[in-house]
């Protein structure tokens, strides 16, 4: 075969290989009972390992996710779910950057102010890490911090920050925080 025809056969299957892959959804928000949703990005995994979806299904993920088992991040760290690839050699530890997967912006709803959210990205884009608030202000757990109005004004969770002199008081700009 001369060097012609083998660089078009590469061509298509290159072409067909990446058309057949961009069938699928590319964010999957799983879902975790402690830190609240994680986000999947099925194209950059597909970069990754040149789409090959064997590579993962059906042997580290079921397709179909109700069969997936649920993991912890210490499994993770034994070579468990994700940690099968994401070990430090292969990919980046699980324990590296918890931002990569658990820093989207969180939303829950608020008996008396309705819907509150947090915009992880903003946060970090003034240059704060992880450990700025995790975990003395705020346990890096879905749903386990029971923060008030009242205990932020006293300086807990975020009106540790939001006084009026660091940033914003919790007292003020409601609407940053809150949909009005």
């Amino acid at each position: 075969m001369n060097f012609r025809n083998l660089f078009l056969l590469l061509l298509i299957l290159l072409v067909t290989s990446t058309a057949y892959a961009r069938w699928i959804q590319d964010k999957a928000y799983l879902k975790t009972t402690s830190v609240g949703d994680v986000t999947f990005s099925h194209y950059n995994h597909l970069e990754a390992v040149g789409s090959d979806c064997p590579t993962c299904h059906n042997t580290i993920f079921n397709i179909v996710t109700k069969k997936n088992p649920t993991y912890t991040m210490a499994d993770m760290k034994n070579g468990k779910s994700c940690g099968a690839c994401h070990n430090g050699t292969r990919a980046f530890a699980t324990d590296e950057d918890c931002t990569l997967c658990h820093a989207g912006d969180l939303k829950w709803a608020n008996e008396d102010a309705g819907e509150t959210s947090f915009p992880h990205g903003a946060h970090l884009d003034m240059d704060f890490t992880c450990d700025t608030c995790h975990p003395d202000l705020f346990k890096a757990k879905y749903k386990g911090n029971k923060m008030t109005m009242d205990a932020m004004n006293e300086g807990e969770f975020c009106g540790a920050c939001h006084d009026g002199s660091t940033a914003f008081s919790v007292e003020e700009d409601c609407e940053s925080c809150h949909a009005m």
